[in-house]
């Protein structure tokens, strides 16, 4: 039996896979209803954005600052229109097309492999196992690459929050300022910056940048729990348990039900405060004092000068 009509429907099935794979693009997303689709065909023509530029710079020019505005608006929501339904396609596109790419070259390897299986094969049971080892090699790939792929949905995330936030600026911009501190030069400006908001090489930049936060944030946490863990003297670890054993007395006192007990738990909480070198305001209650002496408690955690300023005020007021 000749093995070439069994390589072609080899051939034949691995292109199935691949044609079935590419065609599902349409499933990433449902069909756009032809009221937002088809404007982006006309949305803005660049003639008409000429002549409402210039009736712009006429109006601002005569000190129809009115007219200009409600301009200046007019051509900044229709940009941004603009931008926002080829944005939307273009990630349409970079979601599913990123997969298709990986799925086909995944596609490829497994068709090759399978070639190489049937190359010198006698029975059509092995051609057709390695047939179907590529077609569900294929279909698992494909998968793997539209469901699994995490690095694409990062990029998306991110120019996503960058747009939101440019489109925020703009919108209340256009708003609540008039043409003189917010002409449409400086509106252009913004718009350039919300178009490449939403771009992967930017998203890159913020992704990379916020890791660095990201990384500080950590590392001062780090730094703060190493402190904290630094070993004290007996002394100070009794400083410590004296600090605790008063603001329990005290937080006691300001949440009774004795005002008279709780107004003098204020007092005695201003002076420590004051003693340990805060500066509590004069309208604050005793919760609102209570929470100062918390962050105090924090910060003497990890400064040892600190601890005996904040241990010695207590000591002073001698709290009951």
């Amino acid at each position: 039996m000749r093995l070439i009509p069994f390589r072609g429907l080899l051939l034949g099935t691995a292109l199935i896979a691949l044609l079935a794979t590419s065609g599902c693009r349409s499933n990433m997303g449902p069909k756009m209803p032809k009221e937002l689709g088809a404007p982006a065909l006309y949305l803005y023509p660049k003639d008409q954005f000429q002549q409402d530029v210039q009736a712009y710079r006429t109006d601002v020019t005569s000190g129809q600052l009115d007219a200009a505005k409600a301009l200046r608006n007019q051509m900044a929501y229709r940009v941004m229109a603009d931008i926002e339904s080829n944005y939307g396609n273009f990630e349409m596109k970079l979601s599913s097309g990123r997969a298709i790419q990986a799925t086909l070259a995944d596609a490829t390897t497994l068709g090759l492999t399978a070639a190489t299986t049937v190359v010198g094969a006698s029975d059509v049971k092995d051609i057709l196992a390695a047939t179907g080892t590529a077609f569900q090699g294929t279909w698992t790939s494909y998968d793997k690459n539209f469901f699994a792929q995490k690095t694409t949905e990062a990029l998306i995330a991110q120019m996503r929050a960058a747009r939101k936030t440019k489109q925020a600026q703009l919108i209340t911009g256009l708003a609540t300022r008039d043409v003189t501190s917010y002409p449409w030069d400086a509106v252009w400006i913004d718009l350039v910056d919300f178009y490449y908001a939403g771009t992967v090489p930017s998203a890159m930049v913020e992704i990379a940048s916020n890791a660095g936060t990201q990384a500080d944030i950590a590392t001062n946490k780090l730094n703060n729990a190493v402190a904290a863990l630094t070993p004290r003297t007996p002394a100070q670890a009794q400083e410590t348990v004296d600090i605790r054993a008063a603001y329990t007395k005290l937080a006691a006192a300001v949440n009774g039900t004795d005002t008279t007990k709780s107004t003098a738990a204020a007092a005695t909480l201003r002076k420590i405060l004051t003693d340990a070198g805060y500066s509590p305001t004069t309208d604050e209650n005793g919760a609102a004092l209570l929470a100062d002496l918390r962050k105090a408690m924090v910060d003497a955690s990890t400064d040892n000068d600190k601890l005996a300023k904040l241990s010695q005020a207590i000591a002073a007021a001698d709290v009951q």
